[in-house]
């Protein structure tokens, strides 16, 4: 037997419409790349508290039948902007009561103390990057996040990660890709990308290392994903915020997507290091972490 679905109305908004204009294609694109990273995403699941949960920014809803799925004497919520990815959540089949809530989650509010488990997953950094790459904005989102937990009630952040912002070099090894790392360096978002050629390898930071590896792989969205700063924060740095609010961080991990790596990374590049002189082959950066704290 299917769950129920309940869809609402909210009308105040803050981020722009146009950010979810991706065209026709662009969303089939994007519910496609939700659902296929299903199962990466399904790691939060052993941190979710049952009752009444959350998910912030739930897109087509493939981390909501997750949640339902799992939890289905649960009250699974999910809050978004885009009517085009509420309209694709609301034909999923769901095993519990599920909740569908239109609305701009930095200011989306529950009663205080009523929720168990807060979730952003993968939705942080498009808060951050489509509201002028302003911290203040995620802020707000997380402290709304507390209020409405209840004590002993649980945030789970699954985002991307800032690495360490030390020098690497980077080899290509077919010439379209070494293309498409000169557009990323130029359309970045929050400013363009600042490296060194030396012969056959680029030399930038890992930071920004990170963030073209995480988006060479688009092409029908990169006008949309190039504009995103998939890793504004450390794992200490968002650890340091969410304490500031009063959280108690239980568990924090970041590691780098199997898939990226075997599919992707290790095709089209060498990644190095320079120690003593010489070029040494190193790991590719973390591109995602998970991050839980509790509300005391």
């Amino acid at each position: 037997m299917f769950g129920i679905i309940i869809r609402v109305m909210e009308l105040e908004t803050t981020l722009e419409q146009e950010i979810y204009d991706r065209g026709e294609q662009g969303f089939k694109v994007y519910a496609k790349n939700m659902n296929a990273s299903m199962q990466e995403k399904s790691k939060i699941l052993a941190f979710v508290l049952p009752g009444n949960i959350v998910e912030f920014g739930c897109g087509n809803g493939a981390v909501l039948e997750l949640l339902s799925a799992h939890f289905p004497e649960s009250t699974v919520v999910g809050v978004d902007l885009s009517d085009t990815l509420l309209d694709m959540a609301e034909q999923r089949k769901y095993a519990g009561k599920v909740i569908l809530k239109k609305a701009d989650i930095i200011k989306a509010k529950f009663p205080e103390n009523t929720l168990n488990t807060a979730v952003f997953c993968s939705v942080l950094h498009e808060v951050y990057s489509y509201s002028g790459y302003d911290r203040s904005a995620v802020r707000a989102g997380l402290k709304n996040a507390y209020d409405s937990l209840k004590p002993g009630g649980r945030l789970i952040i699954r985002d991307g990660v800032k690495p360490k912002n030390d020098l690497v070099g980077l080899s290509f090894k077919n010439e379209e890709v070494l293309q498409k790392f000169y557009r990323f360096a130029k359309d970045f978002g929050p400013y363009q990308i600042p490296y060194k050629k030396e012969g056959d390898i680029v030399k930038l930071r890992r930071a920004d290392c990170m963030e073209f590896l995480t988006k060479y792989i688009y092409d029908v969205n990169w006008d949309i994903e190039v504009k995103e700063h998939f890793g504004f924060w450390s794992m200490n740095e968002y650890a340091n915020e969410l304490e500031k609010l009063g959280f108690r961080v239980v568990y924090k991990q970041s590691y780098l997507i199997d898939w990226l790596r075997m599919t992707h990374y290790e095709k089209n590049f060498v990644l190095f290091k320079e120690s003593g002189g010489k070029l040494v082959p190193q790991p590719f950066p973390d591109s995602t972490m998970i991050l839980v704290a509790e509300k005391p």
